[in-house]
């Protein structure tokens, strides 16, 4: 398949030496006839599939690109810019014909590849907007958001797949230009190689990434957040002044990690703001802890490169000014006394309260609980409950707590469900579909050791009697 973005067609040795083979059996007018398509996804087989093979010790290793006829000068181009090596007229599953081709092309480069991707991103724009009809950019990413929410394409169905995933990548990098100037480079950050650079302060944004999110996802993502983003990240603060550090809880997915000051919720070491490890198997809901500026009308999150000071400071500074937050404490209507939750609002960072341990030291005795549950569902919101002898308390708290996330739109953060001891989060709970309704769990008053503090394990098994 053309558009086989993902993966390698075929591996092969050639004179001993590894080669990737990538395939593309359109005729040449069907590979006119999507001439953007052609060249952005030709560049992005190319180039994942040497990535590929020099993570497995093959470096500077061949790729062969393998098409039935002489290709037209657009996908040669595409070509060239990738340095893939050209083969025509066979295909790899059959011998070898006298008027078949190989021909290398010199002067591949990551430079190369970007100054294509831009020109090919603008014109693949131009065509999807007016294939919904529009001519405002805007406006057809509106609507072609729409129809995927509505209509998204399968996975298995790569041709639809990519082809969505390119155009509303397309349109919201020309957006992203059109506000801030920049251009499309070459990356290995996102699975379709390409980022959208901004000119100011060179930072990277990745609308492919987002819009296959927006197709795998549906209403959870958009990427008009990828706007905002940018927003954040280049004007802190709307009116100029410094405004005070905060700390703010995000999607994971919503955040260039590389670029900020952040750290997880539940880690056991933090350097320079970033954990030093993180579970693999977390979950992708899990929410993360970004460091920014809390402006009058603007939250911008925090570059690395850009710190007067060690990060664990400006965290510190954060924390200290969270506490100065004042919110509000109401209870769940027509909750079970037995096992009470609490909602916290009142603020704007009435989410983030979860990170202020006097605060969360306050409910522990409120509730009459030494180990919490807690949930950040939307900006604003924290969910604050006790667990009790009856598992199907848990139970309900995640549902509320995912409830108030499906509801919440763009100020949605987290439905993940935290457990907090002695003020602190300690780990999460993840596994409840699996779980024997009928299980009973025990809550013990010691806290969690540092070793059972990763994501919870220790305490899920304590908890759950799971071995």
């Amino acid at each position: 398949m053309y558009c086989s973005i993902d993966k390698i067609d075929l591996a092969a040795r050639v004179d001993g030496k590894p080669i990737a083979v990538q395939t593309d059996l359109r005729t040449r007018e069907e590979i006119v006839d999507a001439p953007e398509l052609s060249v952005l996804c030709a560049m992005a087989r190319i180039v994942n599939a040497r990535a590929q093979l020099a993570d497995e010790g093959h470096r500077d290793a061949a790729v062969h690109y393998v098409v039935a006829a002489e290709p037209p000068a657009m996908l040669r181009a595409a070509l060239a810019a990738a340095g893939g090596t050209l083969s025509f007229g066979e295909t790899p599953y059959e011998r070898r014909r006298d008027d078949s081709r190989l021909e290398t092309l010199e002067g591949g480069s990551p430079y190369a590849v970007g100054l294509l991707a831009d020109r090919t991103f603008k014109e693949l724009a131009r065509r999807a907007a007016a294939r919904v009809g529009v001519r405002d950019l805007a406006i057809a990413l509106r609507m072609l958001e729409d129809q995927t929410y509505a209509n998204p394409p399968a996975r298995d169905d790569e041709i639809a797949y990519w082809t969505r995933v390119l155009e509303l990548s397309a349109l919201s990098g020309e957006l992203l230009r059109a506000k801030y100037a920049g251009r499309w480079v070459q990356s290995d950050r996102a699975l379709v190689p390409f980022g959208f650079q901004l000119a100011a302060a060179e930072t990277m944004m990745f609308p492919t990434t987002r819009a296959q999110r927006v197709v795998e996802d549906g209403r959870a993502a958009s990427l008009f957040q990828l706007l905002v983003a940018a927003e954040e990240s280049l004007h802190p603060s709307a009116t100029g002044a410094p405004g005070r550090l905060m700390p703010s809880l995000r999607d994971r997915r919503d955040v260039v990690l590389d670029e900020i000051v952040w750290r997880p919720v539940v880690a056991d070491d933090v350097a320079d703001g970033v954990a030093d490890d993180v579970a693999d198997d977390a979950p992708a809901d899990l929410p993360i802890i970004v460091c920014g500026i809390d402006g009058e009308s603007t939250f911008g999150m925090l570059h690395k490169e850009a710190l007067a000071k060690p990060a664990d400071t400006v965290l510190a500074e954060a924390y200290a000014n969270l506490a100065d937050e004042v919110v509000q404490l109401d209870d769940v209507a027509g909750g079970d006394p037995e096992a009470r939750i609490i909602v916290v609002s009142g603020s704007f960072y009435a989410a983030e309260k979860v990170l202020d341990r006097a605060f969360m030291r306050s409910l522990h005795h409120d509730l009459g609980a030494d180990l919490l549950a807690a949930s950040a569902p939307a900006r604003g919101c924290l969910l604050v409950g006790t667990i009790t002898d009856d598992p199907v308390s848990i139970a309900r708290f995640a549902e509320l707590a995912r409830e108030r996330y499906d509801e919440s739109g763009r100020r949605s953060i987290s439905p993940a469900v935290l457990l907090v001891s002695d003020g602190r989060i300690a780990g999460y709970v993840r596994g409840l579909e699996d779980r024997d309704p009928t299980a009973r769990h025990r809550v013990t008053d010691r806290a969690p050791a540092p070793s059972e503090r990763r994501f919870g394990r220790g305490l899920w098994r304590r908890l759950f009697g799971r071995k």
